[in-house]
């Protein structure tokens, strides 16, 4: 069925409001992040010491810094522990008792999810570190 020219005029000016009113600018903004990760003591460790694994989260974005879920994680066994940052920072004490690599990750996390707008943290992880145990 087609509508009468008024009718088709009517509905491409609603079309037309609704497309300048705002409802067609919905965005998506994702904001990068990175890991560092460091460990102490370093060198060639005896079984059962207790090692600090610390790092930062960085981003443009305070609020991906801030308050947010960070995992160590052990190669070949997985999430040993979570914590979450201060102003990013982030730290870690672990007993170590064999040669392992090791790595922190951040999932990302949503800041906004209102439509029309998407803001979220990108996940990351930071480079694999190598305790040596002996």
């Amino acid at each position: 069925m087609r509508l009468p020219r008024k009718g088709r005029i009517l509905v491409l000016g609603v079309a037309g409001v609704l497309l300048l009113s705002g409802i067609a600018q919905a965005h998506t903004v994702t904001y990068e992040t990175s890991l560092s990760i460091s460990a102490s003591p370093s060198g060639i460790l005896a079984p059962n010491t207790r090692v600090t694994f610390s790092g930062k989260l960085s981003s443009e974005k305070a609020a991906c810094r801030r308050h947010s879920s960070v995992s160590l994680i052990k190669k070949g066994e997985g999430v040993v522990d979570t914590t979450k940052t201060d102003h990013g920072k982030y730290k870690f004490r672990v007993k170590v008792n064999e040669t392992a690599k090791w790595l922190v990750k951040f999932s990302g996390k949503v800041l906004n999810a209102v439509h029309p707008h998407n803001h979220v943290c990108g996940s990351s992880k930071s480079k694999r570190i190598r305790v040596r145990v002996s």
